[in-house]
């Protein structure tokens, strides 16, 4: 029954946060950068954020599918909310890399969050100026323990 609470408060504080951020300028020639298809580029500041495929409500039936919401209380976590964050890079293919935890609960939930993420499939780019680019992004993903 606590395994299926945990579960069901996760669900329903599974949420996206975005380091990269969507630029709201007009295109001047000052303002303009040109990007190519061969850009290596790791953007923060793009015209559309790379995100999961179906948007948040995929993205939430997802984590109820993979995700194990046990991890904190099988490795020891106190009662409490965890707001674990994940940093990463989504390339221009939709390819996830460079998994980065932010913050550092222990009790496997970094872990536990980045494996998903792993295993998730490819994500829709970021674009700018027309043009998909690897960008990062900023995972949120909120564990409670009763």
């Amino acid at each position: 029954m606590k395994k299926r609470l945990v579960l069901c408060v996760l669900l329903l504080n599974s949420i996206f946060s975005f380091s990269q951020t969507t630029d709201t300028t007009a295109n001047s020639n000052r303002n303009y950068v040109a990007v190519s298809d061969n850009d290596t580029t790791t953007y923060t500041n793009v015209d559309s954020l790379a995100t999961f495929p179906g948007g948040r409500p995929s993205w939430i039936k997802y984590v109820e599918k993979n995700l194990n919401p046990s991890v904190g209380v099988d490795n020891g976590a106190k009662k409490g909310t965890y707001n674990v964050k994940i940093k990463f890079t989504v390339t221009k293919d939709g390819t996830l890399k460079d998994f980065v935890p932010i913050t550092k609960y222990k009790h496997g939930f970094e872990e536990e969050v980045i494996r998903i993420l792993k295993l998730s499939p490819k994500w829709i780019p970021a674009k700018k100026n027309g043009v998909s680019v690897n960008s990062t992004v900023e995972q949120l993903q909120v564990f409670m323990i009763f």
